[in-house]
């Protein structure tokens, strides 16, 4: 009977150890960087099973760990690397230990363009072309539908899916370049797997990945670039307010306070003026930018500095690898209006010759020119 009870226990312990060490980094944004940034820190976001029992280290020229946060969530880490201007590019392993137990992930630091007309901004001079991808021309009907996507396709419908792409976009450059446009301003084709209507693309599902159906990252990317041989900017659709419901981190949030009202949600009253009047209350400013667009779009606390730090470092992220002529700000009066000013800060501190533009859907130009450079 005691063999028997000693045998379960070590089966047991032998379990808890496997337990404890079945750490796997599932995820980490950026999925890589690039050298040669004025801003020298850098925030990994790393997602996986009890990463927060791990320590992570570096060893490579240029590349140190400045501070690790951990959160609430035990699957988060947060290792904020500092990199020197004499950083070399190229790969490093990641090292992550606990007690005698460790891994490693290999990260990519890239070379950052040192070309000005990679991310030179769109100026007045430009004509602009708007195109909702969805809508526009299906150039890969392969693409029109995925098992793991649960919103179909449906030309029938109104809201459903119609099967537009970046491929479609591409087969129509003459027609674009023929009508005099120097740029084109594409409403958001990051992934939206939502359960229903999502072919606007304004509820984000992965901040680092375009929609299948509307191609890849890579697709994207060379589009752009086609793009701009025929002297044609791409200005990206961008959103900092808010998530689609079916965001991956909506199954695990890194903090209590990673959404504005994330226990118990509330709408916004969409009151845009109570940035601007000095009379408004504080319960209308509240609701203004810490209520949620729509239910189906968790409203982002950009209050948060971990999130503050990833919505930046991604927009970066997105201008450096397309190489922009611009981005389009989608609801600029609804996030917190100071981090929007670092938002903006961080962006023009890289790319001086970038340029911004925001949504403020009011006709009043007291209310649209409060937003404008210089006027406060």
């Amino acid at each position: 009977m005691r063999c028997t009870a000693l045998i379960l226990f070590a089966l047991l312990s032998a379990g808890f150890a496997a337990d404890a060490h079945s750490q796997e980094v599932e995820r980490i944004e950026p999925p890589f960087w690039w050298t040669g940034f004025e801003h020298r820190e850098l925030q990994l976001m790393l997602h996986g099973n009890n990463l927060s029992l791990l320590t992570p280290a570096v060893d490579h020229a240029g590349v140190s760990i400045n501070r690790i946060v951990r959160v609430e969530s035990p699957n988060y880490l947060f290792v904020y690397l500092d990199i020197t201007p004499d950083a070399e590019p190229g790969t490093f392993d990641i090292a992550f230990s606990e007690g005698d137990y460790s891994f490693t992930r290999t990260y990519e630091l890239r070379e950052k363009s040192t070309d000005p007309q990679h991310t030179r901004g769109f100026t007045s001079a430009d004509a602009i072309y708007l195109i909702m991808p969805d809508r526009f021309a299906n150039g890969d009907p392969d693409n029109d539908e995925f098992y793991f996507l649960e919103d179909k396709l449906n030309r029938d419908d109104p809201y459903g899916r119609h099967g537009g792409d970046l491929k479609g976009i591409e087969e129509h450059l003459d027609y674009i370049e023929n009508m005099g446009f120097t740029s084109v301003w594409l409403n958001p084709v990051l992934e939206n797997a939502m359960p229903a209507a999502s072919y606007h693309g304004y509820a984000t599902t992965d901040y680092y990945a375009v929609d299948p159906r509307f191609g890849t990252n890579e697709q994207f990317r060379d589009l752009t670039a086609k793009m701009k041989r025929r002297g044609i900017g791409m200005i990206m659709d961008q959103i900092m307010n808010h998530i689609g419901s079916a965001h991956w981190w909506m199954d695990d949030l890194p903090t209590t306070d990673w959404l504005n009202y994330q226990d118990d949600p509330v709408m916004t009253e969409h009151r845009r003026t109570t940035n601007m009047d000095p009379h408004a209350s504080k319960f209308d400013k509240k609701v203004q930018t810490g209520g949620w667009f729509v239910e189906t779009m968790p409203d982002l606390n950009q209050r948060n500095p971990l999130l503050a730090d990833y919505l930046i470092q991604n927009s970066i992220w997105w201008v450096e690898f397309l190489g922009l002529h611009g981005i389009r700000m989608d609801t600029w009066p609804y996030p917190d209006k100071h981090f929007m000013s670092e938002w903006s800060r961080r962006i023009m501190q890289e790319y001086p010759d970038f340029n911004i533009v925001g949504e403020e859907w009011s006709e009043l130009p007291a209310v649209t020119s409060y937003w404008q450079r210089g006027q406060r």
